[in-house]
């Protein structure tokens, strides 16, 4: 598939991407010149710390509504997938789709499957699979707890795919998003029949 292919079908959303380590421009590079994405720095955050979390959603949901857009995809990777969980739980009106690569998120969190369960955005979950050895079920659990949630596997790729397997990486980001679209406008549709 050639990026061609996707011309007719060009996401309506802002993807923007969250990373909590230095130049996300940088980390996220592929997204930037393939979809167009925007790169977000952010702070880190401590899980176990609920306070700590609540700040970060405030904050970062901010940032993300002064770029301008009223509905946005959401991409993170690695520890940072913590975060984005949180802020499609808490700030659903913001989030029309959530993609997280590789996610490292502790179980153990407090209200973490609360949290999964309160992500009312469709969700896709990407992880690299070099080979038969590498244990997805984390990966796999946290697209199982989210009740519109996705799980791909990228073969042959290494951490991060979203790097080592960009182009396979961003045909999944593209395809899910118009489908997230898709869906999202299917609900506006049926909750202005229900208020009409």
């Amino acid at each position: 598939m050639t990026g061609d292919e996707w011309d007719d079908d060009t996401p309506a959303h802002a993807l923007v991407c969250l990373h909590a380590g230095p130049d996300p421009a940088r980390w996220f590079a592929d997204q930037v010149a393939a979809l167009g994405a925007i790169a977000h720095r952010c702070r880190p955050l401590d899980p176990a710390d609920p306070e700590c979390v609540d700040a970060w959603v405030n904050e970062v949901a901010s940032a993300v509504t002064a770029l301008g857009h009223g509905r946005v995809h959401l991409l993170a990777t690695g520890t940072t997938a913590f975060g984005a969980l949180a802020l499609a739980a808490r700030r659903p009106a913001l989030v029309t789709g959530l993609v997280l690569g590789d996610p490292r998120v502790d179980p153990a969190a407090p209200g973490y499957d609360e949290l999964l369960a309160q992500v009312a955005a469709p969700s896709l979950v990407i992880a690299s699979v070099p080979d038969e050895r590498v244990d997805i079920a984390q990966a796999q659990s946290i697209a199982g707890g989210i009740d519109n949630g996705v799980f791909v596997v990228i073969d042959g790729g290494t951490v991060p795919a979203h790097r080592e397997r960009a182009a396979s990486f961003n045909e999944w980001v593209t395809a899910f998003t118009i489908i997230a679209e898709g869906l999202d406008a299917m609900a506006s549709q049926r909750q202005e029949k229900t208020n009409a």
